[in-house]
C-alpha cells in the first residue's frame, strides 16, 4: 500500500541516522487531515529521547530497520504508521483528541504481503492520552 501525505516537517532516508534529544513537530491541527511529523526510511536508524508529535500519521515508519528508544509519540489518528521493521522501547505513547468523527487509533501497519519481514513492535512503553483527551467524556461520564 502507498501512502500519501499533505505534509510532513522531516524525511529522513540515509541509513544509519541517529537523532538524540529533538523533536519533530507538525502544528497542522486535527482538522488538516495527515500531519505527519516524521518520515523515516533510513535503513538501522536510532530515535533516543525524542518528540514526535502531531495529530493524524504523526510518525511514518516507511521502510527499513528503525529503533526508538525512550521518545514521546503523540498524535490522534493511525499516528503511528507504515512498513518498517520498527521496534518501539520505553516509550510514551499519547493518544490526542480527534475529530468528533474520528476514533483513536494508535498503529497502522503497511504490509501488503505476509511474507515481509516488518511490523511494529511496542516493548516496555507506556499508552495513554494527553490531556485534551482525557476531558472528553462519554454520555455515561466515561472518558
Amino acid at each position: 500500500m502507498q501512502y500519501g501525505f499533505y505534509a510532513r516537517v522531516a524525511a529522513v532516508v540515509g541509513d544509519g541516522f541517529l537523532a538524540r534529544d529533538i523533536t519533530f513537530q507538525n502544528s497542522a491541527g486535527p482538522s488538516k487531515h495527515q500531519a505527519v511529523a516524521l518520515r523515516v526510511g533510513s535503513d538501522l536508524s536510532a530515535f533516543y529521547r525524542c518528540g514526535m508529535i502531531a495529530y493524524q500519521d504523526t510518525l511514518y515508519v516507511h521502510t527499513l530497520r528503525q529503533f526508538y528508544v525512550s521518545c514521546y509519540i503523540a498524535g490522534s489518528v493511525d499516528f503511528i504508521f507504515g512498513n518498517a521493521a520498527a521496534v518501539f522501547q520505553n516509550c510514551d505513547i499519547h493518544a490526542r483528541r480527534p475529530n468528533p468523527s474520528q476514533k483513536n487509533m494508535v498503529t497502522a501497519q503497511g504490509r501488503d504481503d505476509p511474507n515481509q519481514n516488518t511490523g511494529i513492535v511496542i516493548q516496555k512503553c507506556r499508552i495513554g492520552a494527553t490531556q485534551d483527551l482525557l476531558e472528553v467524556k462519554d454520555s455515561s461520564g466515561r472518558i
